[in-house]
């Protein structure tokens, strides 16, 4: 097949040739066994020399090359006026010049020509055509799972847990016209009179043909047993019977389970079609397989097996809609390909109305200052490949959503989307939006109500730092004593400071995006600042910042305020975990899509297991030896991940023991 179509020019050469030919040679023998009279024929009953001989041969190759690049419906006017043009050319020359120009031959090698060259082209289109369904038919699909059989298993033990089945029959339509028992359940002790079975089972068998014959559903109630029934119904696909299933309920049966059965016998059917359908002779593969009326109804049978898998696939999209989120697939060029029910309420948009709206027509709708150019949304899901994620406030409604764009990808053609480690490719987005309003109001509750917890603990511990401080500036205190108010007046700071950073993060936590005061900000500005302030104390310890900042960094929109906080945080803890006479190294950096500012030491060093958890709330690492002012709170590092993540960026640490820490944290460029 290959061959032939990338030889697909010369095959038409060849085939106008051998047309031509054929015509000249049967024209001439024709000429051997009767005769004309020039009166009748006065212009085509000569034989042509051997110029005209390759005249004929290119024409004929002409017509075959021109219908070849063209479609017969363009070329067909055309070979209609040169033929009237001809003829009326051949008719002045022998009538006037005794000239013959060979009319009726050259009008066989056109018109023959041109249609040849038109049928192979829809011979090579019907070859390629069985072609793909042969590997559509041969292949087991990428969703089906398990096989026919294996189907039918799971299938009755599924009946089984819901209804209180006593037997259940799955009868086949073989080829040979009979219904073939394929599965059974049975919960029934078994009859041990063996002529009662026997009777049971022909009467059984004769409900089952009589549900295939009429093609409906049967049910027979057992008049001396209330809820005891058998139900009869037939396996049907695309008004084509294929089989029966068979059920006994001995108690509490209900004609609501009625509809139940007939959507698994339903499920039943595309399975035992399918099976039926791949069973068959594939179409030939031949070269005279289009005229083949085996092979045409077998093409027939393979779009039927296509159209139930579609149908089977079908049943997700509309599973999507039972779900509470809201959902929307489009495809890489914008174009929706399914909006769930909620989706639409969403956009409270009419079927017509969706229609006209694509992927940025969507993401339009839900716009609002944070989320004003989705288009930069879409760019960084398909730079990146990652997940989109946002909260989205609408005052108006006092509602808040969150949107996630993320970027599905696919296998290639010819693998399962089953497998892993395989090269995957982007094939569509899904937009997935949830209605957050009421998980935020009860975090603001939960935060409101630390805040004040916090608040009522502050007040207290302001108290008792104030009058630590009252009692130490009387120098009558004895010594003891003084010794005593420090540790009460240095444990009361640490926490009045702990109760501080909890309320940051506390406050920071129920803080929305839409509610930081972003702003264009330098990076390479914030260190520069942060490092001015930091140097007096990097000087009590005999530590040296260094500052490595970059000119071309491009500005990020951010809270000065909060990333100022985070910079300092981390050059503070650097500092304060740094052994006398290090240098901590402050640097910015440009990547691909995000500003990274490094902050490395010379300290103590995070072990593996624990690098995790120290972006916890309260995680503390404990040291052997460790002085009393280097104890935290465990809260800092977990502000500078909340602000960072609030910001649409990561934290990460690098570190070796005894070897020093890289706490550094990324920003998205604008």
């Amino acid at each position: 097949m290959h061959t032939f179509k990338n030889r697909s020019i010369l095959f038409s050469i060849g085939l106008s040739l051998l047309l031509a030919v054929s015509i000249i040679l049967l024209w001439e023998t024709a000429l051997g066994f009767f005769i004309y009279s020039r009166d009748f024929l006065p212009f085509d009953t000569l034989t042509p020399g051997s110029r005209s001989f390759l005249l004929l041969l290119l024409l004929a190759v002409a017509v075959g090359l021109v219908t070849e690049k063209f479609s017969i419906k363009k070329v067909l006017p055309y070979v209609l006026s040169f033929v009237g043009i001809w003829a009326v050319f051949s008719f002045i020359a022998a009538k006037y010049f005794s000239f013959n120009l060979f009319f009726l031959r050259v009008a066989a090698i056109v018109f023959v020509s041109m249609i040849a060259a038109h049928l192979k082209k829809l011979w090579l289109i019907d070859f390629e055509l069985t072609e793909r369904l042969v590997e559509v038919a041969s292949t087991e699909h990428l969703l089906e799972g398990k096989t026919p059989d294996s189907r039918i298993e799971s299938g009755l033990k599924l009946l089984e847990t819901v209804l209180p089945l006593s037997e259940a029959i799955v009868f086949h339509y073989d080829e040979s016209g009979q219904l073939k028992p394929v599965g059974r359940a049975r919960n029934d002790q078994a009859i041990n009179n063996l002529s009662s079975r026997q009777t049971e089972w022909r009467e059984n068998v004769e409900l089952c043909v009589q549900a295939f014959k009429q093609r409906e559903t049967i049910v027979s109630l057992d008049e001396s047993k209330i809820g005891s029934a058998r139900i009869a119904l037939p396996l049907i696909h695309e008004k084509v019977a294929v089989g029966v299933l068979f059920v006994k309920v001995n108690k509490n049966f209900e004609y609501a389970d009625r509809n139940l059965l007939e959507a698994f016998s339903d499920q039943l059917a595309r399975n035992f079609q399918r099976k039926q359908l791949r069973s068959k002779s594939l179409p030939h593969k031949t070269w005279w397989s289009g005229l083949s009326t085996h092979s045409a109804e077998n093409r027939l049978d393979v779009i039927s097996l296509i159209n139930s898998l579609m149908l089977e696939q079908s049943f997700g999209m509309v599973a999507s809609s039972y779900l509470k989120e809201a959902h929307a697939i489009a495809y890489l060029d914008g174009t929706l390909a399914y909006l769930n029910r909620q989706m639409r309420h969403l956009l409270k948009k009419n079927a017509a109305q969706i229609h006209e709206i694509d992927l940025f027509g969507l993401l339009d709708s839900f716009k609002n200052e944070i989320f004003n150019e989705p288009s930069l949304a879409i760019r960084r899901v398909l730079q990146t490949g990652e997940n989109f994620n946002s909260d989205l406030f609408y005052p108006k409604t006092n509602k808040t959503l969150k949107i996630q764009i993320t970027l599905v990808k696919v296998p290639n053609d010819d693998v399962s989307i089953h497998e892993t480690n395989v090269s995957m490719k982007p094939a569509c987005f899904l937009i997935t939006i949830s209605d957050i309003t009421a998980l935020k109001e009860n975090e603001r509750l939960r935060s409101d109500l630390t805040s004040l917890m916090s608040h009522e603990l502050r007040t207290p511990v302001t108290s008792i730092q104030g009058f630590a401080e009252l009692l130490l500036a009387d120098d009558t205190i004895p010594g003891e004593s003084r010794e005593f108010l420090e540790i009460i007046s240095n444990e009361s700071q640490r926490l009045s400071k702990m109760l501080t950073t909890f309320l940051s993060v506390s406050n920071l936590e129920q803080t929305d995006k839409q509610e930081m005061e972003k702003t264009p900000v330098k990076l390479d500005t914030i260190v520069s600042e942060v490092v001015g302030e930091m140097q007096e104390r990097a000087k009590r310890k005999r530590i040296r910042l260094v500052e490595q900042p970059n000119s071309h960094i491009p500005p990020v929109a951010a809270d000065k305020g909060l990333i100022q906080r985070v910079v300092s945080h981390l050059v503070d803890n650097a500092i304060k975990y740094s052994p006398e006479r290090t240098s901590v190294i402050i640097s910015t950096i440009l990547e691909a899509d995000f500003l990274r500012v490094v902050v490395e030491d010379k300290g103590y060093g995070v072990p593996a297991s624990e690098r995790d958890k120290i972006w916890q709330k309260f995680y503390r690492i404990a040291r052997d030896g460790q002085d009393k002012e280097e104890e935290s709170t465990g809260l800092g590092l977990s502000l500078v991940k909340e602000i960072v993540e609030q910001h649409g960026g990561q934290v990460g640490v690098e570190s070796e023991i005894g070897q020093g820490s890289k706490f550094s944290f990324t920003l998205p460029r604008l």
